[in-house]
């Protein structure tokens, strides 16, 4: 499908609002192309869930840009190591930094990152436990011990509402 035709079926449906994820979406080939396409409409509320391995400055030249929501991977997932931390510096309020945490360790480099780059002055802020690996209770009193009140707890619903080894859900 052409990306004029998948524009015209968005519009068909009716959307408002539009994400694009799915594996590593800034992979795609002519993406900035689409997102441009889609950011044209002025009805559209495009935004792009990305793994925070690629830089976003090439895409913050898009009239109208689409928000990102961007994950930082921490020493627990053994993906820190491809994380692209100048994305930190081109981010505003109209995005969001979601940090997936499994250990204090997790929590207190979080908090680090957080605090150098003035995160919750600049960005909605995520911190959202690794399902079996830290309790949100923990998460919670760690915000509250560091007076993080710009800071969201994020869970995953379907894990709580599903059994969480389901797919599809």
């Amino acid at each position: 499908m052409s990306q004029e035709a998948l524009y015209m079926a968005l519009k068909e449906s009716g959307a408002e609002n539009v994400t694009i994820t799915g594996g590593e979406p800034l992979l795609q080939e002519d993406i900035y192309s689409l997102l441009a396409l889609f950011c044209r409409d002025p009805q559209l509320y495009v935004e792009v869930e990305t793994n925070g391995s690629l830089p976003l400055k090439p895409f913050m030249d898009i009239p109208n840009r689409p928000a990102f929501t961007m994950d930082y991977k921490l020493p627990g997932s053994g993906m820190e190591r491809f994380m692209y931390p100048e994305n930190f510096d081109v981010l505003d309020k109209r995005d969001t930094v979601k940090f997936v945490c499994g250990s204090r360790e997790d929590l207190n480099l979080a908090l680090e990152i957080i605090q150098e780059y003035q995160l919750i002055h600049r960005t909605s802020v995520y911190l959202s436990p690794v399902f079996g690996k830290i309790q949100p209770a923990e998460i919670v009193e760690f915000m509250k011990e560091n007076r993080l009140t710009g800071v969201t707890l994020q869970l995953q619903l379907h894990k709580f509402i599903w059994d969480p080894e389901q797919r599809g859900v």
